[in-house]
């Protein structure tokens, strides 16, 4: 069992990490036209990061809660690789 400090440095290490994904995320969906469901879930996919990142981690729950979004990212970009414009350009981001 790790000690609460410990859970909030590893919250902040997967927060780190999905907010650069998310950004890759956003670049890449914005290339795409505005009706495409692919863009349309990938700005939700990244809604809901952006909520999941706010909220303080502190705890396993909230820790795992961070990885299962950095991982929902991750599965997004990479779908959304090859598919817009100029997208191999853009990434930042690698798995």
């Amino acid at each position: 069992m790790l000690r609460p400090d410990d859970y909030e440095q590893v919250g902040l290490l997967l927060a780190g990490a999905a907010r650069a994904v998310a950004d890759d995320v956003r670049a890449l969906a914005g290339r795409l036209p505005e009706d495409d469901g692919r863009r349309l879930f990938a700005e939700f996919v990244v809604g809901q990061a952006d909520d999941c990142l706010a909220r303080p981690s502190r705890t396993l729950l909230r820790g795992r809660d961070r990885a299962r979004t950095l991982r929902a990212l991750y599965e997004r970009l990479d779908r959304l690789q090859g598919t817009a414009p100029g997208a191999e350009a853009t990434t930042t981001a690698s798995p």
